[in-house]
């Protein structure tokens, strides 16, 4: 599908919940986790984003939740390119990366440019990136 995915997650849910939108910016997907409660799916209907606009907006709020774009690439790929400090075990970098959940490529990409800017204001080694991967700095 083409057009913009965005992640739902909030500490009061177990779980990410994932809105799809076409190229015209209406909603075309909802993907729930396994196990939501009843008052969690009456909010969502209620506060059903069904445009993009209502998604950014909420995205600026103050609330108990977080909303982040994910991004059209979440390629082992594009992590090593972004990453940039190729040293280690590519394959076992690898090998982590398709372990890991949607969610947590999504994090660990959000966070690579936040991490690199630590390492170069600090002058601390950037970790290999099975131990960026591994140790779930992206977490931080």
């Amino acid at each position: 599908m083409r057009g913009k995915q965005y992640i739902f997650r909030s500490h009061l849910v177990s779980g990410d919940i994932i809105f799809k939108y076409d190229l015209n910016g209406f909603l075309r997907e909802v993907i729930f986790p396994e196990k939501l409660s009843l008052p969690h799916y009456i909010w969502i209907g209620k506060y059903l984003p069904y445009n993009e606009s209502i998604i950014n907006k909420m995205k600026n709020t103050k609330a108990a939740f977080s909303i982040e774009e994910i991004p059209a690439d979440l390629s082992f790929n594009r992590f090593w390119t972004d990453y940039k400090y190729k040293v280690g075990k590519k394959k076992m970098a690898e090998n982590i990366w398709n372990r890991m959940s949607l969610s947590d490529r999504v994090k660990a990409l959000s966070y690579i440019p936040k991490y690199l800017d630590h390492v170069r204001r600090t002058g601390h080694d950037q970790a290999y990136p099975t131990t960026y991967l591994n140790q779930r700095y992206f977490d931080g």
